[in-house]
Formats: C-alpha cells, sequence, structure tokens
C-alpha cells in the first residue's frame, strides 16, 4: 500500500515533466588506455619539443634527451640494451617510453610494468622481467604435462647384485 502511494506521488510530481527516452547502440566496446593517445615524442627534425604535438605536452627537457637516445637506437649505437627512466610518479616516465617505442615503428615491442611487478613475493624478479618481455614480444611458450592416474597394486624395487662375501 505504501509502495502504490509513493508512486502515485512520483508520478504526480512528474506531470508536467517530459522525458524522452534514450535508445544507445554499443556495437562496439574499446579499451581505452591512460597512453592511448601518445603518437611520438613530439620533436621537430632538430630535436626540439613541441609545445603540443604527437599527444605529448611538457617535460621538454626530458622529451629531447628521449629524442637523442632514439637517434642513436636508430643508427645502431645502442641496440640491444634497456633504458630505465627513473622520476617521481606522475612526471611522464611511461608517457615518454611510449612516445619513443611509437616513434620506432609498430614492430618496437613495448613492456610497461609496475615496481610492485618486480617485488612480487609470487616469483622472483627474473621471472617477472622474462615474462614481461616475452609478453612484448609475442613469444608463447607451450608447457606440456603428461599426468597418470591410476591406482598402486605393487612396487617393485631393482637393486643391483651385492659383491662380497658376507663373512
Amino acid at each position: 500500500e505504501r509502495e502504490r502511494e509513493r508512486r502515485e506521488r512520483e508520478r504526480k510530481s512528474m506531470a508536467g515533466v517530459k522525458t524522452t527516452p534514450e535508445i544507445k547502440e554499443i556495437t562496439k566496446i574499446e579499451r581505452i588506455g591512460a597512453h592511448s593517445h601518445i603518437r611520438g615524442l613530439g620533436l621537430d627534425d632538430t630535436l626540439e619539443a613541441r609545445a603540443v604535438s604527437q599527444g605529448m605536452v611538457g617535460q621538454k627537457e626530458a622529451r629531447r634527451a628521449a629524442g637523442v637516445i632514439l637517434k642513436m637506437i636508430q643508427a645502431g649505437q645502442i641496440a640491444g640494451r634497456a633504458i630505465l627512466l627513473a622520476g617521481q610518479p606522475g612526471t611522464g616516465k611511461t608517457a615518454i617510453a611510449m612516445g619513443m617505442a611509437k616513434a620506432l615503428g609498430e614492430e618496437t615491442p613495448f613492456a610497461m610494468m609496475a615496481a610492485s611487478e618486480l617485488f612480487s613475493l609470487e616469483m622472483s624478479k627474473t621471472e617477472a622481467l622474462t615474462q614481461a618481455f616475452r609478453k612484448a614480444i609475442g613469444v608463447r611458450i607451450k608447457e606440456e604435462t603428461e599426468i597418470i592416474e591410476g591406482e598402486v597394486v605393487e612396487i617393485e624395487i631393482d637393486r643391483p647384485a651385492t659383491t662380497g662375501s658376507a663373512a
């Protein structure tokens, strides 16, 4: 009874308000990451950082330094080595790293990791890094395990014949 009265009051209060039903059709769900807008470092030909370019804003000195490293990588001077970006949270390290990867081309693997992933109790640091690198370059390792189930009926132990005499 009370519920019916509440609905009636609500209906009367909404009598003068027109509502338009909104129907949205969702055909595709996209995952948008925090740095999905980045397309490069936003540098000109002289490695000067543009104010706003390729999704990058600010950190002009860091972007220029990343551009110098990028040129060295493209020239083959530091190929096959890792780059460590360090700094306070929120200073743009991930954005610069992603900008470098995008500037190097689509074939360049990019692995983003949080420090907490490295210092996990579940696996060693080496294993965590190995998994991240494999994921970045698309390596999949298939492990096969054979499990035999059944009931043990008899155990037979083969021992070599002993040599020597028992006196």
